[in-house]
């Protein structure tokens, strides 16, 4: 059976297909029965699964977060969302162990990834760098983004909620980025410098709290610290290393990567406290809103004119239709009246 995407699953579909394993968790129900609660992915988006007990039974394998599962089961939905009930799940490496062919295994079909080339994004980025910001922070800035090239463009910015696929991070990056110097044409008395480097720089700590960008999970000092802390101790690591000789300049880039997240019970530990870090924050807010909109507005594959409820977002979307063209010609202004 050809691969179908998550995002042209609809409602009593029976599926016998490849997905990623993004996330999973073993737990019970009400009578104690153990069950796994899985997020299911591929190129198109993400897809909540059920494995009950009874399946889990017939199926006995150890399976993690990352793996290649073939499986079968029923499109249904809970809480107005999609969710795949699984019959059957299998690894695939278990599967070529027990010589079943994996018909129609094909894993570019499994990881969602930018939409954008990656190679530009980089070389824009760089030139952000290069060419809009002055010394010091030009080259605090430079030293970073070389020492993490790699990391940097295959990165996710988070594991669900906005830019969660690979390439993600530097996306969202490239576009806090172009709307930083935007908006410094707007305020020309705000220091540019700052904003750009804030704008480049608030949000490299996910390089090392998000690891396996392929199924993202959170490392251990993912865990225990969060990007904005690891951010913080990335930036004053590298001001050390190279000497940087204005402390002053350096607190206000540091305080722009502790306060973006805007409020501390959004797990910034300050408020933003200058007018760079304020921009920077509502740029940041700003792109992630956008693109959790986007994919949601993608997602919805229904006729309504609203989508689904979103989360985090707290609202349903207008998905601004189309209007039929008798609507259209009922409402036109008369031209001699």
């Amino acid at each position: 059976m050809p691969h179908k995407l998550i995002r042209d699953l609809q409602e009593g579909d029976d599926i016998h297909q490849f997905f990623v394993v993004r996330t999973l968790e073993t737990r019970r129900t009400k009578s104690g029965d153990p069950f796994w609660d899985l997020l299911l992915g591929d190129q198109s988006g993400t897809i909540k699964g059920k494995v009950w007990s009874d399946i889990l039974a017939r199926c006995p394998e150890t399976i993690k977060v990352g793996d290649y599962v073939g499986v079968r089961g029923r499109v249904g939905s809970f809480n107005g969302e999609p969710q795949l009930t699984l019959s059957f799940i299998m690894s695939l490496p278990r599967l070529q162990k027990l010589k079943k062919e994996p018909l129609d295994f094909d894993p570019a079909l499994l990881h969602v990834c930018s939409s954008y080339d990656r190679e530009m994004m980089w070389c824009e980025l760089l030139e952000i760098a290069t060419q809009q910001i002055s010394p010091p922070l030009q080259t605090l800035v430079q030293r970073l983004l070389q020492k993490h090239v790699e990391a940097f463009q295959i990165a996710t910015a988070a594991r669900q909620n906005h830019h969660a696929y690979l390439g993600g991070l530097l996306e969202h990056t490239w576009f806090v980025g172009r709307l930083a110097q935007m908006i410094c044409g707007v305020y020309p008395d705000i220091n540019r410098n700052l904003v750009l480097a804030g704008a480049i720089l608030h949000d490299i700590g996910k390089i090392r709290e998000i690891i396996n960008p392929a199924a993202p999970e959170y490392s251990v000092v993912g865990q225990l610290l969060g990007h904005i802390v690891l951010g913080w101790e990335m930036v004053r690591q590298e001001a050390e290393a190279m000497q940087f000789p204005d402390p002053h300049l350096l607190l206000q880039l540091e305080h722009i990567i502790i306060s973006h997240h805007g409020y501390q019970e959004f797990g910034s530990p300050v408020l933003p406290k200058t007018r760079e870090a304020m921009l920077v924050y509502y740029l940041d807010d700003l792109d992630a809103k956008m693109n959790m909109m986007t994919h949601h507005l993608a997602a919805d594959g229904s006729e309504r004119n609203f989508t689904g409820y979103h989360r985090l977002l707290q609202r349903e979307l207008y998905k601004a239709l189309e209007q039929p063209e008798a609507t259209s010609n009922a409402t036109a202004s008369n031209p001699d009246d």
